[in-house]
């Protein structure tokens, strides 16, 4: 345990990312084959449930392209980009719009995420709260729910928050009183310009929110149009 303390002080922030001790002991009920939820729509085209977010600023940083996540794996291909409901997307054009007035825009890490690739997250956390049931399906499975943080226009460089995203810990927590002043007044920021524009938060991740009566929509495991090319 000393040791393990010592080497988050040495390596700082960095060592504290893709944390899952807020799982330890966790174990899956439906062993990596959960039954998926009613109405689950498996064909057909994303574009004709959702909407590629573009707006001005914004920065794509999916995490699931790549194996830098809680997985260890990629579970999205290369060329996926961020697909919301067209609600959503017109609430994030407000939010970007009320964040550039500062001279701040939005990056995304995660949007819409295909049911598929939620069994894969379930199986590293199993652990309602921290991450959607699969047998209920996410947020983010049905395109309701991004992933974000701030950047600033200028260098589009990340804004500093409490903890990494995927930190799956109490220090992803929006209470979580840790962290440098600044890391918790950006927390507040995103918090606050989220809320204004309609969307709701989730006490347990600084980086989630959603619309609001999102499980009216069906859970989608439909694969990402191919051919498109990923934003910077």
């Amino acid at each position: 345990m000393r040791f393990l303390i010592l080497l988050s002080v040495l390596l700082g922030p960095e060592a504290l990312a893709h944390s899952t001790e807020g799982c330890r002991g966790r174990v899956d009920p439906y062993r990596g084959k959960p039954p998926k939820p009613a109405g689950t729509i498996n064909s057909g085209d994303l574009s004709e449930h959702l909407v590629p977010l573009t707006l001005p600023g914004l920065r794509q940083e999916l995490k699931y392209r790549g194996a830098d996540n809680v997985t260890g794996a990629p579970l999205y291909p290369g060329q996926a980009t961020c697909w919301v409901r067209p609600k959503l997307a017109k609430a994030l054009a407000a939010a970007a719009k009320r964040l550039a007035r500062g001279g701040f825009g939005l990056i995304v890490y995660d949007c819409y995420r295909p049911w598929s690739a939620q069994v894969a997250l379930w199986s590293a956390c199993p652990k309602r709260g921290l991450v959607g049931d699969p047998a209920r399906g996410s947020h983010h499975n049905r395109g309701a729910a991004v992933d974000l943080g701030l950047i600033r226009l200028d260098d589009r460089s990340i804004l500093e928050m409490p903890s990494d995203f995927d930190d799956l810990s109490h220090r992803a927590r929006h209470s979580y009183a840790g962290g440098s002043e600044a890391a918790r007044t950006h927390r507040s920021w995103l918090l606050k310009t989220m809320r204004r524009v309609g969307l709701r938060s989730i006490g347990s991740e600084w980086w989630h929110y959603q619309l609001p009566g999102s499980r009216r929509f069906p859970v989608l495991d439909l694969p990402f149009p191919m051919g498109q090319k990923p934003a910077p």
